[in-house]
């Protein structure tokens, strides 16, 4: 703002001598003067619309363009005519290409703009298109241009808008538009196309036949505005008025919209939004300060019920006053005309008829808003507080005073009523106070420590103190005791968690739901401890480290009681892993609760799970039944991830099951290596094909392959849970055991695969030498065939899988390696000659 070289009284005379000689020049535009005499008093906007030929560019120009700033001696002025070409930067600056060029950002010049002026003129505005209008608008709300990361503030104070368009023509083109003008524009006005008293019609005809042009001498500077508008600022509008406003706005919005359903074609000029309402408060200052330089120059700077009659020309469509309406629908004929000055007088009769309301609400508001405040039911519930304090009630008291003193009533009557409760709640709170927990009125053990319901009675209480002026020599020897009561309330908490340590019938829900309670206690005492800084400084390093002090001997006292609780005998029996499961969710439960006490505590689930956890992972590996190492393996990683999962480390349990892994792998080597009849086959079951039935039932069902491998991938799967993963978790006597079962096996089935090939070879087939017809190579093949030899070895892969399983068997040390790489010898030698010989018969078939 341009600092005042004037004083008021001049500001003041200035502005009326030069809009008095506006009206003198421009007849019946009284309406129009006064809007714009309000929008450059509280630095808003307005719109003038109407025909063309009624002077609103040649009154807009002849204001703005004649308001100079001292400084220069020229206007601040930014003057545009828009047009359907008009573009964004015609307005608001152009780029500023030396920015664009050297960074790439796009900033704008908004000196040369509407920005870097106090005052702006758009002539014919609604011939813009719909997106640069509602810029404008936003432009001129705002006072600021964003533009990237960058945000630009602008001198503009007032803009003057005209248009030749009728409201109604704006409205059928763009609803929308129109209703975002109405709702950021404080004035409209509507210019009609014809004098109402045929007085100024002569008046305008003799000066244009005798060539009399305006005379405008009388001057207005942009520092004088200032020292006016400074006023503005200074207009107090009481409780009173501000509820006027609101009355205003209510009742009128409700007359409108009346009119809109009796008149189909009506659209209220004005949208009653909170941006609206908030722009009336500063109209109605602008309107004070306006009475005051023509009317009333000694009067107050203080808004009062009379002063509201000039928002009339805020909220309504600005236009002749009702007599000259009424002349004017008799002589218009065009219909948009008529409309329009019909549009006007519907909304002053809803304007004077609302006014009218809302005055004589005004005039019973005090007991309208004293039956609305009900300050008697507090006085009475601060009176039974007296008989008998009650926590709940005494935060319930303090936060509904507080919500009616804050901002409070608009009557002081009625304020001075709710002090009355207030004061006797502050009273009984001070009592309450200077007792400490020492209470005889304790009904329970929490109310005896404090409890929650307390420290929010007192927290509300302070609040209220610290909220209501009248109240705040109250708030300092509050703070004080509350301090001291604070320290006896955490001694107190402290107190009734080591007790429980002697109540043997608490369980771990019980002490859950204690933890719980006890840290919300202790939190709102620490949240109500911060509201005491201000005012007790002294006070917050001791509440600090009481605080702290009783967190953790809360915790400590609370685990040591779960520890106890956990391990007590416990009635009944259940599944392990059920029981395991349940006290999982238990305990999970309770170190959250106590994590929230003392983040410092030792984790609790960890010790006291560990017991139930080994439990249940001895009872299902040594109670799972398996006929494959394999199956037990998946059971071992089932007791694994159940552990996880109720999160205790599988590691360590299953190094304390070590045993009973290995005397279930010991006990498994020891059946399969149980004597298994291998009696060499006959030649006629070899025929038969019954070598084979025997082979299947006896050897791969009742003893199947690669347990050893298995063994070594558990043996692998159980060596991370060791403390040096590079030493085997299963023993070698384990190992061996398995692998030893296993050998003697695939020894045995090599054994009755030698003798089956070697009988089929060497008797019951004929040597290939002697084979010449295709007859007789035919009669062997299908011989070969029949022993369904070549089934097992070739289709069935009986050979590769032994020579996998013995693969894995060789890899061992010692003897066991030995007599494994003996076995695959073996096993070559019955696939060589297997292979030669079919390979020939296949041959010889071909052949012949």
């Amino acid at each position: 703002m341009t600092q005042p070289s004037t004083s008021h009284p001049q500001a003041a005379q200035a502005f009326r001598r030069f809009f008095g000689e506006l009206r003198e020049t421009y007849l019946e535009r009284e309406t129009l003067f006064t809007q714009l005499e309000l929008a450059l008093l509280c630095k808003e906007h307005v719109l003038v619309v109407g025909p063309p030929g009624t002077a609103k560019s040649a009154i807009a120009s002849a204001v703005l363009g004649r308001i100079l700033d001292e400084k220069t001696g020229s206007p601040s002025l930014f003057a545009k005519q828009i047009s359907e070409s008009t573009v964004q930067t015609d307005l608001i600056g152009p780029v500023d290409f030396k920015v664009l060029t050297e960074t790439g950002r796009t900033e704008y010049i908004t000196d040369d703009g509407m920005l870097g002026a106090a005052h702006a003129f758009l002539d014919e505005v609604f011939d813009g298109r719909d997106m640069l209008l509602r810029s404008i608008l936003n432009v001129l709300h705002e006072r600021e241009l964003k533009h990237g990361r960058r945000v630009t503030s602008g001198r503009i104070e007032c803009a003057i808008m005209t248009s030749n368009r009728y409201l109604s023509e704006v409205l059928s083109r763009s609803p929308e538009l129109l209703l975002a003008f109405a709702d950021r524009l404080s004035f409209i006005s509507f210019v009609p196309k014809s004098f109402a008293q045929r007085a100024s019609r002569a008046a305008m005809l003799h000066r244009f036949a005798h060539g009399i042009r305006p005379d405008l001498r009388a001057g207005l500077s942009l520092q004088q505005l200032d020292v006016l508008q400074e006023a503005v600022n200074r207009v107090q509008v009481s409780s009173q008025l501000l509820e006027g406003i609101e009355l205003l706005a209510d009742e009128l919005e409700r007359a409108l919209m009346a009119q809109v359903s009796k008149l189909p074609d009506y659209v209220p000029t004005k949208y009653f939004s909170q941006r609206s309402v908030v722009k009336a408060l500063w109209a109605l200052k602008a309107a004070v300060v306006r009475d005051q330089i023509y009317r009333r120059p000694d009067r107050p700077l203080e808004a009062t019920l009379d002063d509201l009659d000039a928002l009339r020309w805020f909220f309504l469509l600005g236009g002749p006053p009702a007599a000259d309406v009424e002349a004017l629908l008799k002589v218009a004929v065009d219909p948009r005309e008529r409309a329009q000055l019909e549009i006007v007088r519907v909304e002053q009769v809803a304007f004077d008829e609302a006014l009218a309301k809302v005055r004589n609400e005004l005039v019973s508001g005090v007991e309208r808003e004293a039956a609305t405040l009900n300050a008697a039911e507090d006085v009475a519930a601060t009176e039974a507080l007296a008989r008998s304090f009650q926590p709940g009630m005494a935060a319930t008291i303090a936060q509904r005073l507080r919500s009616k003193l804050v901002p409070g009533p608009r009557h002081e009557q009625n304020r001075q009523a709710l002090l009355v409760a207030a004061r006797a709640l502050v009273a009984g709170m001070e009592r309450r106070l200077a007792r400490g927990l020492a209470s005889p009125q304790a009904q329970s053990p929490q109310d005896g420590r404090g409890g929650l319901q307390l420290i929010t009675a007192f927290r509300d209480t302070l609040e209220l103190c610290r909220s209501v002026p009248e109240l705040r020599p109250h708030l300092a020897p509050m703070c004080g005791a509350t301090a001291r009561l604070l320290e006896q309330m955490l001694e107190m908490i402290v107190s009734s968690a080591e007790g429980v340590e002697f109540e043997d019938g608490l369980k771990i829900e019980g002490l859950v739901g204690l933890a719980d309670n006890l840290e919300e206690e202790i939190s709102q005492a620490s949240e109500l401890s911060a509201l005491l800084s201000e005012e007790a400084p002294d006070a917050m390093a001791r509440l600090r480290t009481a605080d702290a002090e009783a967190r953790r001997r809360v915790g400590t006292a609370l685990r040591r009681r779960a520890v106890s609780a956990f391990q007590a005998p416990r009635a009944g029996k259940r599944e392990p892993f059920e029981t395991l499961t349940a006290d999982s969710r238990r305990l999970t439960q309770l170190e959250h609760s106590l994590r929230e006490l003392e983040p410092s505590l030792p984790g609790l689930k960890q010790e006291l799970l560990l017991p139930l956890g080994l439990a249940y992972a001895r009872e299902v590996l040594s109670s799972t039944p398996f006929e494959r190492i394999e199956q037990f393996a998946r059971a071992v990683q089932m007791v694994a991830e159940n552990l996880r999962q109720e999160g205790l480390a599988p590691e360590a349990i299953l190094l304390e099951c070590r045993a009973i892994i290995e005397s279930r792998i010991t006990e498994h080597a020891r059946t399969l290596s149980r004597d298994v009849a291998s009696p060499a086959p006959t030649p006629a079951s070899i025929l038969s094909g019954e070598a084979y039935t025997f082979y299947r039932s006896t050897f791969s069902v009742r003893v199947p392959d690669g347990e050893f491998a298995a063994l070594q991938g558990l043996n692998h799967q159980l060596t991370s849970a060791t403390p040096e993963p590079a030493v085997a978790f299963l023993s070698a006597g384990v190992l061996q055991a398995v692998a030893q079962a296993e050998l003697v096996f695939v020894h045995t089935r090599i054994k009755y695969l030698r003798s089956w090939l070697t009988q089929l070879l060497s008797t019951l087939l004929p040597e290939l030498e002697t084979l010449k017809a295709r007859a007789e190579a035919e009669r062997t093949f299908e011989r070969l065939v029949r022993s369904r030899f070549p089934l097992l070895a070739l289709k069935e892969g009986e050979v590769v899988r032994l020579r996998g399983v013995l693969g894995v068997l060789s890899a061992m040390d010692g003897e066991l390696g030995e007599a494994a790489g003996r076995l695959t010898l073996q096993l070559s030698g019955i696939d060589e000659d297997f292979g030669r010989f079919s390979k020939r018969v296949l041959e010889l078939r071909s052949s012949l």
